[in-house]
């Protein structure tokens, strides 16, 4: 269950992915910026590390579609990114990274930073962006 809150400059906070203390996003006026997310919410002593282009792929794509949810939330979408940070675990796994980023951004190309990373959990890979979505659509 997705829970909001405001705070008092406005910002809004959506969706709490426990059992951490952070918002999957935060809408702060025509801005909305999402937590760094992985394919899913893991513990210390989750699931082992998986290798493999496949597993990667898969991890990739499940990153990528937890951030377009946790952007729903705001009612922003992928084609709203204007920035991107990604972390990869393995700077081997960087080729078939751009592969899959491609199919979910298309041509968009929004400005991105990519750093290799040793994670707290079994990941290979962790996403957050920031959207330019205007609350006054017209």
């Amino acid at each position: 269950m997705s829970t909001t809150r405001t705070s008092p400059n406005g910002a809004i906070f959506y969706g709490n992915p426990r059992p951490y203390p952070i918002s999957r996003a935060v809408r702060a006026g025509d801005f909305v910026i999402t937590s760094a997310l992985g394919d899913r919410i893991r513990t210390a002593g989750d699931d082992p590390f998986e290798a493999g282009d496949a597993a990667f792929e898969t991890e990739a794509r499940g990153t990528l579609d937890a951030i377009a949810e946790a952007l729903a939330l705001a009612g922003a979408t992928l084609a709203d990114v204007v920035d991107c940070q990604v972390w990869l675990r393995d700077p081997a796994d960087f080729a078939l990274m751009n592969q899959i980023f491609v199919d979910y951004f298309g041509d968009t190309q929004p400005a991105r930073q990519v750093f290799q990373n040793e994670f707290m959990f079994a990941f290979r890979i962790e996403i957050k962006v920031m959207a330019y979505a205007p609350l006054a659509r017209s």
